[in-house]
Protein backbone atom coordinates (compact mmCIF):
# COMPACT_ATOMS: atom_id res chain seq x y z
CA UNK A 1 0.00 0.00 0.00
CA UNK A 2 2.98 2.11 1.23
CA UNK A 3 4.46 1.82 -2.49
CA UNK A 4 1.24 2.36 -4.25
CA UNK A 5 0.87 5.93 -2.39
CA UNK A 6 4.74 6.83 -3.08
CA UNK A 7 4.34 5.28 -7.00
CA UNK A 8 1.21 7.78 -7.59
CA UNK A 9 2.82 10.85 -5.88
CA UNK A 10 6.07 10.27 -7.83
CA UNK A 11 3.85 9.69 -10.69
CA UNK A 12 1.84 12.94 -9.81
CA UNK A 13 5.36 14.73 -10.51
CA UNK A 14 5.98 13.98 -13.62
CA UNK A 15 2.63 14.25 -15.06
CA UNK A 16 2.97 17.58 -14.88
CA UNK A 17 1.08 19.86 -18.12
CA UNK A 18 3.67 20.66 -20.76
CA UNK A 19 5.42 23.55 -19.94
CA UNK A 20 4.17 24.06 -16.30
CA UNK A 21 7.89 23.87 -15.41
CA UNK A 22 8.82 26.49 -18.16
CA UNK A 23 6.10 29.10 -16.90
CA UNK A 24 7.46 32.21 -16.45
CA UNK A 25 6.54 34.60 -13.59
CA UNK A 26 3.41 36.25 -15.06
CA UNK A 27 3.52 40.47 -14.66
CA UNK A 28 1.46 42.05 -13.07
CA UNK A 29 1.17 45.81 -13.12
CA UNK A 30 -0.32 46.55 -9.75
CA UNK A 31 2.21 44.65 -8.29
CA UNK A 32 4.96 46.72 -10.66
CA UNK A 33 3.42 49.96 -9.52
CA UNK A 34 3.11 48.43 -5.63
CA UNK A 35 6.31 47.81 -5.81
CA UNK A 36 7.50 51.47 -7.55
CA UNK A 37 5.63 52.95 -4.70
CA UNK A 38 7.57 51.38 -1.79
CA UNK A 39 11.00 51.41 -0.04
CA UNK A 40 11.62 47.48 -0.89
CA UNK A 41 14.53 46.45 -2.90
CA UNK A 42 13.91 43.05 -2.80
CA UNK A 43 10.52 43.75 -4.25
CA UNK A 44 12.08 45.84 -7.00
CA UNK A 45 14.87 42.51 -7.76
CA UNK A 46 11.80 40.41 -7.60
CA UNK A 47 9.68 42.71 -10.52
CA UNK A 48 13.15 42.56 -12.51
CA UNK A 49 12.76 38.75 -12.29
CA UNK A 50 9.33 38.94 -13.41
CA UNK A 51 10.20 41.28 -16.46
CA UNK A 52 12.79 39.63 -17.60
CA UNK A 53 11.16 36.09 -17.43
CA UNK A 54 8.18 38.14 -19.74
CA UNK A 55 7.88 39.10 -23.32
CA UNK A 56 7.05 42.48 -23.16
CA UNK A 57 7.07 45.22 -26.24
CA UNK A 58 8.74 47.58 -24.45
CA UNK A 59 10.14 46.28 -21.49
CA UNK A 60 13.16 48.90 -21.36
CA UNK A 61 10.87 51.40 -20.15
CA UNK A 62 9.61 48.75 -17.37
CA UNK A 63 13.16 47.92 -16.31
CA UNK A 64 14.37 51.61 -16.74
CA UNK A 65 12.39 52.67 -14.25
CA UNK A 66 12.77 49.68 -11.98
CA UNK A 67 16.88 50.31 -12.14
CA UNK A 68 15.85 54.25 -11.27
CA UNK A 69 13.81 53.03 -8.22
CA UNK A 70 16.50 50.65 -7.48
CA UNK A 71 19.41 54.01 -7.37
CA UNK A 72 17.24 55.33 -4.82
CA UNK A 73 17.27 51.82 -2.27
CA UNK A 74 20.77 51.75 -2.76
CA UNK A 75 23.97 53.04 -0.49
CA UNK A 76 27.10 53.30 -2.87
CA UNK A 77 26.85 56.57 -4.69
CA UNK A 78 28.80 55.52 -7.58
CA UNK A 79 26.53 52.23 -8.39
CA UNK A 80 23.54 54.98 -8.04
CA UNK A 81 24.70 57.35 -10.08
CA UNK A 82 25.04 54.50 -12.49
CA UNK A 83 21.97 52.92 -12.33
CA UNK A 84 20.14 56.25 -12.69
CA UNK A 85 21.80 57.14 -15.51
CA UNK A 86 21.38 53.90 -17.65
CA UNK A 87 17.82 53.46 -16.35
CA UNK A 88 16.99 57.29 -17.78
CA UNK A 89 18.70 55.92 -20.34
CA UNK A 90 15.75 53.40 -21.21
CA UNK A 91 13.02 54.99 -20.39
CA UNK A 92 13.76 58.07 -22.37
CA UNK A 93 14.63 55.84 -25.18
CA UNK A 94 11.33 53.71 -25.24
CA UNK A 95 9.59 57.36 -24.53
CA UNK A 96 11.17 58.93 -28.04
CA UNK A 97 9.89 55.65 -29.79
CA UNK A 98 6.57 55.89 -28.44
CA UNK A 99 6.08 59.42 -27.91
CA UNK A 100 1.98 59.22 -26.88
CA UNK A 101 2.40 56.36 -24.46
CA UNK A 102 0.33 57.30 -21.35
CA UNK A 103 2.13 54.62 -19.71
CA UNK A 104 5.25 55.26 -20.29
CA UNK A 105 4.73 59.17 -19.63
CA UNK A 106 3.23 58.19 -16.31
CA UNK A 107 6.22 55.91 -15.37
CA UNK A 108 8.49 58.76 -16.26
CA UNK A 109 6.20 61.01 -14.26
CA UNK A 110 6.56 58.91 -10.76
CA UNK A 111 10.42 58.67 -11.58
CA UNK A 112 10.58 62.48 -12.10
CA UNK A 113 8.85 63.03 -9.32
CA UNK A 114 10.61 61.06 -6.73
CA UNK A 115 14.59 61.95 -8.18
CA UNK A 116 16.59 64.05 -6.47
CA UNK A 117 16.28 67.96 -8.04
CA UNK A 118 20.57 68.05 -8.56
CA UNK A 119 19.74 65.16 -11.02
CA UNK A 120 17.94 67.47 -13.10
CA UNK A 121 15.60 64.67 -13.75
CA UNK A 122 12.47 66.64 -14.16
CA UNK A 123 12.33 68.97 -16.94
CA UNK A 124 9.19 67.21 -18.71
CA UNK A 125 7.11 67.01 -15.60
CA UNK A 126 4.59 69.36 -17.50
CA UNK A 127 4.50 67.49 -20.81
CA UNK A 128 4.31 64.46 -18.94
CA UNK A 129 1.14 65.27 -17.02
CA UNK A 130 -0.50 66.98 -20.43
CA UNK A 131 0.18 63.80 -21.99
CA UNK A 132 -1.65 61.54 -19.78
CA UNK A 133 -4.25 63.91 -18.79
CA UNK A 134 -5.03 64.12 -23.11
CA UNK A 135 -4.77 59.96 -23.03
CA UNK A 136 -6.18 59.67 -19.80
CA UNK A 137 -9.96 58.51 -21.29
CA UNK A 138 -8.20 55.78 -23.53
CA UNK A 139 -6.05 54.31 -21.29
CA UNK A 140 -7.00 51.06 -20.29
CA UNK A 141 -8.66 50.69 -16.89
CA UNK A 142 -6.33 49.26 -14.69
CA UNK A 143 -3.94 52.16 -15.92
CA UNK A 144 -6.89 54.94 -15.12
CA UNK A 145 -7.04 53.56 -11.62
CA UNK A 146 -3.44 53.58 -10.96
CA UNK A 147 -3.26 57.07 -12.12
CA UNK A 148 -6.32 58.41 -10.21
CA UNK A 149 -4.49 56.34 -7.12
CA UNK A 150 -0.94 57.87 -7.59
CA UNK A 151 -2.49 61.31 -7.97
CA UNK A 152 -3.89 61.27 -4.18
CA UNK A 153 -0.23 60.52 -2.92
CA UNK A 154 1.52 62.68 -5.63
CA UNK A 155 2.80 65.93 -3.18
CA UNK A 156 4.42 67.91 -6.60
CA UNK A 157 2.09 67.60 -9.46
CA UNK A 158 -1.11 69.12 -10.23
CA UNK A 159 -2.68 65.93 -12.62
CA UNK A 160 -5.84 66.88 -13.56
CA UNK A 161 -7.82 64.11 -14.45
CA UNK A 162 -11.05 63.22 -14.06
Amino acid sequence: MKISVLFAFIFSLFNLQEGDLHRSPRFDKSTFYYTMSSGNLLQVNDQFISIKTVPLPDRNAYEGALLMKEANLIENKKIKLSLFRSGKLMLDSTIVKNSENCEFRFLRLIVQENSPVFLGYNKQISEDCLLIEKKFNSAPAPLQNIILDYRKKSKKTNLSVP
